[in-house]
């Protein structure tokens, strides 16, 4: 009998099988998880140290203590101030409500307590450190936002007048101060000399639109007006065209005899 050479069995089918998730992933979804934890959390454990002065002010209350009733409530607001400024989550905030807890602790011991300035600086440096030890780089502080840059002076024209748009008598003025603006933005060189123009003109505009929309009959008179603010623009779109057309032929000019001195025409 003819003997056959010893094979080794099939391996099982659950060998193969996608192993379990390994365990530094795991650990990586728990850190996460923490971290949003905390930073969901942060600063919250502050006005659990001082539960005493809320029981401490109800008795300096009764017995008419005014200086130690101050210094707890004082304790308690600065806290509630630290509390508030950690949870921010801005550059320095950490530094800033440290320096906070570190005046609470300070006044309520020097103020409520009496223990003199001595011990008093002494439990705000603690204070300090403490609070220093506890959010010192367990958040990620990120810079203030900057603020918005002021509306330039054609933004807040162009804002005005689509409020005077809005108004169905207004539309054909409205459109020729749009035109105004456009020249304006390309070439904001000009604001200048039209800045009195937009403001006398915007400023009448919101006037007739604000009594418009009151439910103001509209006057006789108008439709002349609207139409002599409809021409006062498109005056000074021509005159701002024309003043352009000049400064060009005047370059031309320059070009024409600089080019004829050097030899090139």
């Amino acid at each position: 009998m003819e003997r056959r050479p010893w094979q080794a069995p099939p391996p099982p089918p659950w060998r193969d099988a996608a192993p379990p998730q390994p365990l530094q992933q795991i650990r990586k979804t728990a850190e996460a998880g923490f971290s949003r934890f905390r930073a969901g959390t942060r600063g919250l454990l502050l006005p659990l140290f001082t539960w005493p002065l809320f029981f401490d002010a109800i008795w300096e209350a009764a017995t008419a203590d005014a200086r130690a009733l101050v210094a707890a409530l004082l304790g308690m607001g600065l806290t509630l101030a630290a509390v508030a400024v950690l949870r921010r989550g801005r550059k320095g905030d950490t530094r800033l409500a440290a320096l906070i807890v570190s005046a609470a602790t300070g006044l309520v011991a020097g103020l409520g307590a009496e223990t003199g300035p001595v011990i008093a600086t002494l439990l705000g440096a603690g204070a300090w450190f403490g609070t220093r030890l506890m959010y010192d780089g367990a958040v990620q502080e990120v810079e203030p936002p900057a603020p918005p840059a002021p509306p330039g002076p054609l933004e807040e024209a162009r804002t005005r007048l689509a409020r005077i748009a809005a108004q169905p008598q207004l539309v054909g003025v409205s459109g020729a101060m749009a035109g105004v603006l456009d020249d304006l933005a390309a070439k904001p060189e000009r604001l200048g000399e039209a800045r009195r123009f937009l403001a006398v003109h915007l400023d009448g505009l919101d006037r007739i639109r604000e009594r418009l929309e009151a439910g103001a009959e509209p006057p006789p008179g108008l439709p002349r007006l609207l139409d002599d603010l409809t021409g006062a623009a498109d005056e000074l779109r021509e005159k701002l065209r024309a003043e352009e057309s000049a400064a060009l032929d005047i370059q031309v000019k320059v070009l024409s005899d600089r080019l004829r001195q050097e030899g090139y025409a």
